[in-house]
């Protein structure tokens, strides 16, 4: 997990070192927004309309609040911190980077839906990936089914791609925007899962045991997993 934290960092840096160097926009970001604004069209319209409003703060918001009451309700502290601390830190950190970087949104003659705040990273990108993101990810840890943590996990990517794909074909975020908050949104997950499992300690189950035969020195075996 940790190697695949300094992966997504790097990434992110990368996307938001060339953004900033102001190179994305013209080598990726407007060619692919011209592109896809030129094949605007119903149902697609309609549809990319409400997966941006179910990919947005407020019902990410009610969703995590949500997971964390039953989570609190069920004693399951470790999970309800984990979602409380990745949704706790895309909240901070988005509003914190849209300010820092300070990049402008594509041109608001493509908008077909209003904005206000700067473009990069993309909110409901960032936002959809950590919140529907952790969620699957603690679904995946806790079951034993591995066809049902498959099924889930691809129908939790497959809402973020949506989601993030919709602030694109409503001509308000830049592709690179949205590319970027996938990865901070999957860089929270990776961290939160890392801290978890830090602070929870070693396994029992991977603990030494020692057991001393009659005449013989104390020998050390390992348990096998659970």
């Amino acid at each position: 997990m940790l190697g695949l934290a300094v992966v997504l960092f790097a990434v992110f840096a990368a996307t938001t070192g060339y953004v900033v160097a102001g190179d994305a926009t013209a080598h990726i970001d407007r060619p692919l927004h011209d592109w896809v604004l030129g094949r605007r069209a119903e149902p697609l319209t309609t549809a990319a309309t409400v997966i941006t409003h179910i990919g947005g703060s407020v019902v990410m918001w009610t969703l995590a609040l949500l997971a964390c009451a039953i989570l609190l309700k069920r004693g399951a502290q470790a999970d309800l911190l984990l979602v409380a601390g990745v949704g706790a830190a895309s909240a901070m950190l988005v509003p914190a980077a849209k300010q820092l970087i300070g990049r402008a949104r594509p041109p608001v003659a493509g908008h077909l839906v209003e904005v206000s705040s700067p473009a990069f990273p993309s909110g409901h990108s960032v936002g959809s990936a950590a919140i529907v993101g952790v969620l699957a990810t603690l679904f995946c840890m806790r079951t034993a089914h591995r066809v049902a943590g498959v099924i889930v996990a691809a129908l939790a990517a497959t809402f973020i791609v949506a989601v993030g794909l919709s602030r694109v074909y409503l001509g308000v975020h830049w592709p690179t925007d949205v590319f970027a908050g996938w990865t901070l949104g999957a860089l929270l997950i990776a961290v939160g899962v890392l801290i978890r499992t830090r602070a929870d300690g070693p396994d029992p189950a991977e603990q030494p045991v020692t057991s001393a035969g009659s005449g013989t020195d104390t020998t050390v075996v390992w348990s096998a997993r659970r």
